[in-house]
């Protein structure tokens, strides 16, 4: 096939709240490593073998661009795809939304937005091509697998009031890829309405365009829960300590550098 030029988002603005539901203090999952690289590393890296790729967003939580950037590793200083950070919302859907919002600033020639979970880092190239060229077909796509489970839903006491036929069920995952700018179209309508909505396919499909799916990966699963990552509680205890060590040297630095200021112009005056 072709490759129609597209843009990817990749959301990491989130606040890892299942992964640290344990820890008083905790860390983005995103941020931790696999195999050493980051968790953000793997989920961005396979994107740059598909071709046309034009551009990559990145959502990062208020505050965080710092970390966001390391977590990146080499992929910043690369001139093969440009990598440019977004400050997150309050949200899932206001981030994308802001990311979609910086796209539509920069004037790419692109035909196709992929919108990616950061917390996916098994992704392959052949998954990534497999939705592309599904949403060319039905402008947007997303990945499925079929419901194994049998699926119930729950009042707020927990108990089932019903039971979902899973025949017509699936599980989907991201990347979702959908054209441009009929994506960017939807989330500025789905600004202005009261639904809560599930994710980007639900607002696709909710302002009149159409989704298709092409077959998941079993593979392709998201970091979730702390222990979805072996040597988490370790990683995150020297994290934590690198980040304080950064933030004393960064006070100090910038008390050393207000005395040199001082001193000029202490020497000025004179």
């Amino acid at each position: 096939m072709s490759f129609p030029p597209h843009a990817v988002i990749v959301t990491a603005a989130g606040s890892s709240e299942r992964f640290n539901k344990n820890k008083s203090l905790g860390v983005k999952k995103e941020y931790l490593c696999i195999d050493d690289h980051t968790v953000l590393y793997r989920s961005i890296i396979p994107f740059f073998e598909v071709p046309n790729c034009q551009a990559i967003l990145v959502t990062y939580p208020e505050d965080m661009e710092t970390q966001c950037a390391l977590a990146l590793e080499d992929l910043l200083q690369q001139n093969h795809i440009p990598i440019i950070l977004v400050k997150g919302g309050k949200d899932r859907q206001e981030s994308v939304f802001l990311a979609l919002k910086m796209l539509a600033t920069m004037a790419l020639p692109i035909q196709y937005v992929a919108i990616h979970d950061g917390a996916r880092c098994f992704l392959s190239p052949d998954l990534i091509i497999r939705t592309l060229a599904t949403a060319t077909v039905f402008k947007g796509a997303v990945p499925a697998l079929p419901a194994t489970d049998a699926l119930k839903i729950i009042d707020d006491n927990g108990m089932i009031t019903h039971h979902i036929d899973r025949t017509h069920s699936v599980g989907v995952q991201t990347p979702q890829i959908f054209k441009y700018p009929e994506i960017w179209d939807a989330h500025q309508r789905a600004r202005s309405s009261s639904e809560s909505y599930i994710d980007d396919t639900q607002i696709f499909t909710d302002f009149g365009q159409s989704v298709g799916i092409c077959m998941g990966d079993r593979e392709n699963r998201k970091i979730t829960f702390i222990d979805d990552i072996p040597d988490a509680e370790q990683q995150i205890e020297q994290y934590l300590t690198n980040l304080e060590e950064a933030k004393r040297t960064s006070v100090a630095t910038q008390a050393l550098h207000q005395a040199m200021d001082e001193v000029r112009r202490e020497q000025q005056g004179s």
